[in-house]
């Protein structure tokens, strides 16, 4: 069972609205003491916070949905949907509940105005109206429970057309501790029905028990990848990392076990083949940050950052490095680390007030719905930005074709020339070393990676800094 202390920082750009301030981005970032949750604001140039935005419950998840708003997910006590306007100071303009005592932990937008919210301490899923906040549907999933009766319905994600939930299964009359098998079940948002797989066996069954991060669609390995951590019991390296190709969902791979990693893993975040990052919980109850390589299961280099106790919650890639949550009582605050070199950021954590918990980055592209953020042919941000010497280009590509990736100067001349053919479509990632055409490194300044396929241009500012 996760803790009911949530605090979430948010990296956004809100393109398209009317107010002025829609146009840059922001950080938001909500806090909380354990009985009190708020939001407040900084300024990613210059770090300037605006404090106590508006009120939110004290343990609560945000997530991005249609039309640029904030969906906050107040869950156990509150067991309501709050949503916020970030063109209006983050105020709220609508409060729909899922229900008293459902513990809603995590939603999912499929449509403009439909959304799923998994209910935590209930049995069924909701599906309800965004503008109405009425329900439109709920989905039993009881036959997949344990013996106390719920399923512990937790984290979701849509992909290909299909909703998939996570199941961690729990015994609530044990200390929440794993019961058999955690299960993914995979639900059609045209029917409200569990889809089966195999021939009639539903649903799939884990590698491992209790999945418990958020979940990462793979950007590197083509579209329907999904990662996440599975911890099964708390304070035993018996878990791990899984795997899940969503096109078959009973292939799975273990990335890296507990035992590597040494400890939970709480988190994970992975950015490339050879690149993740996680938060491990030692056998001694304390946190650390690790990298790894996902294709050979290994720890990368020493552990990242280990201050001691048990301090960080949440680690995201943002285009200011790798950013991570650090509850630190003597000097709390969010953490950057370069993501090509593991090293930490100078400047000390970035103060936003009580201590952050959880971190959700958005770059400011349209949200996606009926399917993943990333449906659209698009450049994504570079990581890191600014980089030296090198820098990782994500983007999408919406269907199969001919590409070009190419680096141009501020006068428009072309640099280099990274990606010029057929490509698949789906998630990818291109690097750039700062080198010309010829292999010679270029100078410090701005540049411009500039995506082109049949029917599509996007362009992304990049910057290197020697």
């Amino acid at each position: 069972m996760k803790t009911s202390l949530i605090i979430v920082l948010v990296l956004v750009t809100l393109a398209g609205r009317a107010d002025a301030q829609c146009t840059d981005h922001f950080i938001l970032v909500s806090t909380s003491d354990f009985s009190t949750g708020s939001t407040s604001s900084l300024d990613p140039s210059d770090k300037t916070p605006s404090l106590n935005l508006e009120s939110i419950h004290s343990d609560a998840v945000v997530r991005f949905g249609p039309g640029g708003l904030v969906y906050v997910v107040n869950r156990a006590g509150a067991d309501n949907i709050q949503i916020l306007d970030p063109c209006d100071n983050f105020n709220t303009v609508d409060q729909f509940s899922t229900g008293n005592g459902s513990g809603p932990h995590d939603i999912v937008f499929t449509s403009q105005t439909v959304a799923y919210v998994t209910r935590y301490d209930m049995t069924t899923l909701l599906k309800m109206n965004l503008q109405t906040g009425a329900t439109l549907a709920t989905i039993n999933l009881a036959a997949f429970a344990d013996a106390d009766g719920i399923p512990e319905m937790d984290q979701m994600f849509f992909a290909g057309g299909t909703l998939c939930v996570l199941l961690q299964r729990l015994d609530r009359n044990n200390f929440y501790s794993p019961v058999g098998t955690s299960y993914l079940v995979k639900i059609d948002p045209v029917t409200d029905t569990v889809i089966p797989i195999l021939g009639g066996s539903q649903p799939v069954a884990l590698l491992r028990t209790n999945p418990y991060s958020e979940v990462n669609l793979g950007v590197f390995q083509g579209a329907g990848i999904a990662y996440f951590s599975a911890v099964a019991f708390f304070g035993l390296t018996d878990g791990a990392v899984l795997r899940v190709d969503l096109n078959d969902p009973t292939s799975q791979a273990i990335v890296i076990t507990e035992s590597a990693a040494g400890g939970d893993i709480l988190d994970v975040e992975i950015i490339s083949d050879t690149k993740g990052f996680a938060i491990v919980a030692t056998p001694s109850f304390t946190t650390e940050l690790i990298a790894f390589n996902p294709t050979t299961g290994t720890k990368i280099g020493a552990t990242m950052y280990a201050p001691g106790g048990y301090n960080f919650n949440d680690v995201e890639p943002s285009p200011l490095g790798l950013l991570l949550t650090d509850r630190k009582p003597t000097d709390p605050g969010i953490r950057c680390f370069d993501m090509a070199t593991n090293l930490q950021i100078p400047g000390g954590p970035v103060d936003v007030g009580l201590p952050p918990f959880d971190i959700l980055v958005n770059d400011g592209s349209p949200v996606g719905v009926g399917d993943t953020p990333s449906s659209a042919t698009r450049l994504g941000p570079n990581y890191p930005n600014p980089f030296n010497p090198s820098t990782s280009i994500p983007f999408t590509l919406a269907r199969e074709g001919r590409v070009t990736l190419r680096i141009y100067d501020v006068n428009g001349r072309v640099v280099a020339t990274l990606i010029d053919g057929a490509m698949t479509a789906g998630e990818h990632v291109a690097h750039w070393n700062a080198s010309d055409a010829r292999g010679l490194r270029v100078s410090s300044g701005v540049y411009m990676a500039r995506l082109e396929t049949d029917d599509a241009t996007d362009t992304r500012k990049l910057v290197l800094l020697k």
